[in-house]
């Protein structure tokens, strides 16, 4: 199986994105493209955890269908 991960990072006001060379992406925007690349969600690993436990960054992961 092939897996691919996407970095989200929380931005200022809590909302989380992903920076790419279009510049960023919500979940949503990142889960739509990968599906429309032939891939499917599989879940979230915790990357980077902040003061008093606060996500500050997490992976997508997607496998290839």
């Amino acid at each position: 199986m092939r897996y691919r991960y996407i970095r989200l990072r929380a931005g200022v006001g809590g909302s989380y994105y992903s920076r790419t060379e279009s510049g960023k992406k919500s979940p949503r925007q990142v889960i739509d493209d990968m599906a429309a690349a032939g891939y499917r969600f599989v879940g979230c690993v915790p990357v980077s955890l902040g003061m008093h436990g606060s996500l500050l960054e997490y992976d997508m992961i997607f496998e290839r269908i």
